[in-house]
C-alpha cells in the first residue's frame, strides 16, 4: 500500500499581480526557464501526472514557478526572504504518491497537503489543493534535490511524457482547481481521534499524527536593528 501524505497544519498563500492571466497561462512549462532547464522539465512533467509546478522559492536561487514571474518586475510584492526551501504543486494522486516517501530518499525536506489560495493584492483569485515541499535547512542541496526529482517524474511518466506540456504551450492551459473537501472527512475525523489518544502505546501503533506543523522558515533570524531616533 502507498504512503499518504500527511497535511500541514495551515494553508499557504500565493501573491500574484493582476496582469498574469492566471484562469488560462499560455506558457505553463515555458515561464519556469527563467529560473532553469531542469525546472522547466519537472513542469512538464507534472503536467503529464495531472498536476501543475505553481511556485518555488528558494534562499539559494530565488523564486520559479509559473506564477512568480512578477516578481522579476516587482520584488517587493514577494515580502520578506525566507530560508529554506519551498515547492509547491497542485494536488493530483500521481504527484501524491510519487511524493510520499521523499523525507526518506532526500532527507531534510518534507511533503504534505494543504489548501493555497491565490491573492491579486485583497482579492481572492482562486483556493486549490496542493502539494507542498518544505525544508528549513537554508544550506538544502536544492541542485541535487532537483535532478532527483526529476528522474523519479521521468521513471513514473514514462513514454507519456510531453503530450499534455506541448498542449498547454501550444493552444493554453485552463486550470481547474482541486477543492480541498475532495479528502474523506469522515476517515479524516476517525484519524484524528486515534491520534489525539495520549497513550504512548497507541501513538506507537498508529504512527505519527495527522497533521505536521509548517516550518516557521525565519525562526531564529534576529530581529531588524532600529535605526536612531526611530520610535
Amino acid at each position: 500500500m502507498v504512503q499518504s501524505l500527511l497535511y500541514w497544519n495551515r494553508n499557504v498563500d500565493l501573491d500574484i499581480s493582476s496582469w498574469i492571466p492566471y484562469g488560462v497561462d499560455y506558457s505553463p512549462v515555458s515561464a519556469n526557464r527563467l529560473h532553469s532547464d531542469r525546472l522547466a522539465r519537472i513542469a512538464s512533467f507534472a503536467m503529464d501526472m495531472d498536476s501543475e509546478l505553481l511556485f518555488l522559492r528558494s534562499f539559494q536561487s530565488g523564486n520559479g514557478g509559473t506564477l512568480f514571474r512578477d516578481h522579476l518586475y516587482d520584488p517587493d510584492r514577494s515580502g520578506e526572504a525566507e530560508l529554506g526551501f519551498t515547492l509547491v504543486f497542485t494536488y493530483s494522486k500521481a504527484i501524491e504518491d510519487l511524493l510520499a516517501g521523499l523525507e526518506a530518499k532526500y532527507g531534510n525536506i518534507r511533503a504534505g497537503l494543504t489548501l493555497c489560495g491565490v491573492w491579486d493584492r485583497s482579492v481572492l483569485l482562486d483556493e486549490c489543493k496542493v502539494v507542498a515541499l518544505v525544508s528549513e535547512d537554508p544550506f538544502f542541496d536544492e541542485d541535487r534535490f532537483l535532478e532527483g526529482l526529476e528522474g523519479d517524474f521521468s521513471a513514473v511518466v514514462g513514454s507519456r511524457h510531453g503530450s499534455a506540456g506541448f498542449f498547454a504551450e501550444r493552444f493554453g492551459y485552463r486550470r481547474g482547481s482541486i477543492p480541498y473537501e475532495t479528502d474523506d472527512v469522515v476517515q479524516m475525523a476517525i484519524a484524528q481521534v486515534l491520534f489525539d489518544i495520549t497513550l504512548e502505546e497507541t501513538r506507537r501503533i498508529v504512527g505519527p499524527p495527522p497533521e505536521v506543523a509548517f516550518p516557521a522558515l525565519l525562526e531564529g533570524l534576529p530581529p531588524p536593528e532600529e535605526e536612531d531616533g526611530a520610535p
